[in-house]
């Protein structure tokens, strides 16, 4: 009863492979590389032939061909009778929990049928537990969002919620950083409207952009195009947007551009848009290009200027940084942070494809953004994106890196005697490089001693110090300083700059392999059953040792004012409990492990693992290795259960320092 076809063969393998949805003939010719006749002929071939109880081969009139299987043994005997490969057995996609949840989802969101738990049961082959536990997840996701999980009799298990917050998820769970994926895979698959690619559909906005000189960056592009690009699915599927409670008008520069390019998207697919997606593309454009004059945010740009500079000072950041006299910091971040207000307020998810870069290179830079956040008042209340942290994080890292490029070379001019040669020298010198370096001062030879080349960068001279030993570069020069002698002082400035960044680069391999240094046995807990107000008070004891007599209770108080800014809960097992502001004389980091999971808050937060960081007053540069390892803690189960099943301080490190 085997195919003896080849290309039959490979159409059943293809319909097993997508037996979750319908498969179309155009794209089974596309596989086989044949005509559409072909592979219709064959169809028809296979329909007739299959004498199986419990498989059907089903079409439907516009949608495409499946095959059906009753159960799991019909599905096995039809893949042995047909001799076809064990690829897509229950082994496979279906049967791993992530891609379960990802087909469920996508029944839900994108499916207009009723989706009924029985059919689920029968589809994914899988018990009814192991599909609540399913559905358990997935409503902890729908949560973030707004959206919850009903059910009803003739309507079967549905997502409620507002569309805009469908899409809202849909963006998030579906398509976050995966925008050139989806030009290739989506697309293929019919995710997006095949008669307008994204390629088509980014000139499409690109043009319209630039003709109303609205500036979009790259990222920003991507994430519209990808936003337009979904609408066009949802409106086509049946899903329309509600109305949206808004301040934009007609005359709106964006809504303007948001008509014009759903006019000539309307025209490629001919699909009609209702006047409230164009009012959902305009807040997209009002949410990620410049701010209009007219549009009333709840904070002011001075409200939020100041803010922000409070901020600054109560963090204690200009000691370090100077951020409040950046200037260009402080502009681009208000910029940054008005829009950032309409796209909370309008539900906007703005994705960045470099969160996980910097969460991982960064993690000390992007744990300081979310405090600053934390800490004024636009912001403290609201649920802001790690996508979002990591962009206003960018301009944090633009300001300090060009704090280390304004860090000019400390330069000591000799010459021999005489007022006027000293003095052509030195305007020589800030003339040609006085953007790069500081003459701190010009002396003679003879007022050469130790204390005059004490933090000096290099000496200019005049005079021939060949007879002398320098522990720093000597460069010898005409008073005149000729454009050769410049040119090799701005060469070895350069290479002076890259062994700078080198030195800092070991640094931190030194300090990385060197974690481990803020952990001891003193501080390592292991509880089977705890509450959190005794937990945090043992780790508080712990690490009050060698600190003033009120340590303990201040370290307390300002674990608990951080908490009441925002979440200390990393993920669903992680909690890294800190203080608003540094407290110890040194870094100190005490861990936990509760062997029974620990009612952490009131999001219903179940946690086994407690960090608790105590920052130093007189620096913590060590400590971001610490966070950073945290981090990438969170993004690794395998690591996790480790850590939770350890008994031992040794074993806790050991682990630990297996976290890359």
């Amino acid at each position: 009863m085997g195919v003896s076809n080849t290309k039959e063969k490979n159409i059943l393998q293809f319909l097993i492979k997508h037996r979750e949805r319908y498969v179309t003939s155009k794209e089974l010719a596309d596989y086989l590389s044949c005509s559409d006749r072909t592979v219709r002929n064959h169809l028809k071939s296979i329909d007739q032939t299959l004498n199986l109880q419990g498989v059907r081969l089903v079409s439907k009139q516009g949608q495409g061909y499946r095959l059906i299987f009753e159960s799991q043994e019909a599905y096995q005997t039809f893949r042995l009778i047909y001799e076809l490969e064990d690829d897509y057995n229950t082994k496979t996609s279906m049967s791993k929990g992530d891609d379960r949840l990802a087909f469920i989802l996508n029944k839900l969101l994108f499916e207009q049928v009723p989706v009924l738990f029985d059919d689920l049961v029968e589809e994914l082959y899988v018990s009814r537990s192991t599909l609540s536990n399913d559905f358990k997840k997935i409503r902890q996701m729908l949560a973030e969002y707004n959206l919850t999980i009903e059910s009803r009799a003739n309507k079967g298990v549905y997502v409620s919620g507002e569309e805009r917050d469908k899409r809202r998820f849909i963006m998030s769970y579906f398509l976050e950083n995966q925008f050139f994926k989806a030009l290739h895979t989506y697309v293929k698959s019919n995710f997006f409207d095949q008669n307008l690619p994204l390629e088509e559909l980014a000139k499409i906005v690109l043009e319209e952009c630039q003709e109303a000189n609205l500036k979009l960056s790259d990222f920003v592009l991507q994430n519209l195009v990808v936003h337009i690009a979904l609408a066009i699915s949802r409106i086509k599927s049946g899903f329309e947007i509600s109305n949206l409670d808004s301040q934009m008008t007609e005359n709106d520069i964006e809504h303007q551009v948001a008509k014009k390019i759903l006019s000539r998207v309307s025209k490629v697919t001919n699909q009609e848009f209702p006047v409230q997606e164009v009012d959902y593309i305009t807040l997209h454009l009002l949410a990620k290009s410049q701010l209009p004059q007219n549009y009333q945010t709840d904070f002011s740009k001075e409200a939020l200027k100041d803010s922000l500079v409070q901020t600054f000072k109560t963090l204690g950041l200009d000691d370090i940084y100077h951020f409040s006299s950046d200037f260009q910091l402080i502009e681009s971040l208000i910029t940054h942070l008005m829009t950032l207000q309409v796209r909370l307020a309008s539900r906007i998810n703005l994705n960045n494809p470099l969160v996980d870069e910097v969460k991982q290179n960064y993690s000390d830079v992007f744990f300081l953004t979310k405090e600053i956040l934390a800490n004024m008042e636009a912001f403290s209340q609201a649920t802001i994106s790690d996508d979002e942290i990591v962009y206003i994080c960018l301009h944090f890292l633009a300001a300090i890196e060009r704090r280390k490029e304004n860090h000019k070379f400390s330069v000591l001019a000799i010459c021999a005697t005489g007022f006027g040669a000293a003095q052509m020298l030195k305007n020589r010198l800030e003339s040609e490089l006085g953007n790069r370096i500081e003459v701190v001062d010009v002396i003679g030879y003879y007022e050469l001693n130790q204390e005059k080349i004490d933090d000096i960068d290099f000496i200019v001279s005049a005079v021939d110090l060949s007879n002398l030993y320098f522990h720093i570069p000597v460069f010898t020069v005409s008073v005149f300083l000729k454009s050769e002698e410049i040119s090799q002082i701005r060469h070895a400035m350069n290479q002076m700059q890259v062994s700078r960044i080198r030195k800092r680069s070991e640094v931190a391999r030194i300090e990385d392999d060197n974690c481990k240094q803020y952990f001891s046995q003193d501080n390592f807990f292991v509880w089977t059953r705890c509450d959190k107000t005794r937990l945090l008070e043992e780790m508080a004891e712990g690490l009050s040792v060698g600190e003033s007599d009120d340590f303990k209770q201040s370290l307390l108080y300002e674990i608990k004012q951080r908490e009441e800014l925002s979440s200390v809960v990393f993920s669903e097992k992680i909690a890294v409990p800190h203080p608003i502001i540094p407290l110890g004389k040194e870094v100190k980091v005490s861990v936990a492990i509760c062997q029974e999971p620990l009612s952490w808050d009131n999001q219903g937060s179940d946690v086994q693992l407690v960090f608790l960081l105590s920052p130093s007053k007189y620096g913590n540069e060590g400590l971001a290795d610490v966070t950073t390892k945290i981090v990438s803690l969170t993004e690794n189960d395998d690591l996790q259960k480790q850590l939770i099943n350890c008994k031992d301080f040794d074993e806790f490190i050991t682990i630990f320092e297996k976290i890359t």
